[in-house]
């Protein structure tokens, strides 16, 4: 992972497998610790049926959990991103940062990352509320490559684009 994301860990390359998952607020020291505790040795651990993954993660701006794998060496499997999957929820249950609700949508002006409901920010797009200095995650990207290119864009130049164009009609 790019190395302005990653914690240290492989290598991958550009075609590999992520997902992110978003927080509604930033994680404390306390949490990236424990996060990263349970990451790392789920890490160790993260097969698909007895094939060893190798897979890393990130956590940028202590707001976001990216995970990421090399399916190069071994697809992960229906089972393999399952077992991912428990580990992120064991972290919501715990803390309840919001990490697997998919219709939350986040937003960064200067330093401060927004995260609000999907209707709620498209009715703000439309209306001009949010500034064109704002950069928009893409948190439904799902190649490490992209990731690292587009997952943080422009207001103007992210997926939120069209959007754009319907509220100057």
């Amino acid at each position: 992972m790019n190395s302005q994301y990653s914690n240290t860990s492989p290598n991958l390359p550009p075609d590999s497998k992520i997902w992110i998952f978003q927080s509604t607020r930033n994680f404390n020291e306390e949490e990236i610790t424990e996060i990263e505790q349970k990451l790392d040795s789920f890490m160790r651990e993260w097969n698909a049926h007895g094939t060893a993954l190798t897979g890393t993660y990130a956590i940028p701006y202590d707001r976001f959990i990216v995970v990421a794998v090399d399916e190069n060496k071994a697809m992960a499997s229906g089972c393999s991103i399952d077992s991912m999957t428990r580990q992120i929820k064991l972290l919501e249950e715990k803390y309840n940062f919001g990490l697997l609700n998919r219709m939350l949508v986040s937003y960064k002006i200067d330093e401060e990352i927004i995260t609000i409901p999907l209707s709620e920010f498209k009715q703000k797009v439309k209306a001009n509320q949010i500034p064109d200095e704002a950069s928009v995650f893409h948190n439904g990207i799902t190649k490490l490559s992209d990731f690292e290119e587009s997952w943080e864009s422009p207001l103007h130049e992210s997926w939120v684009k069209h959007l754009l164009q319907v509220g100057l009609n």
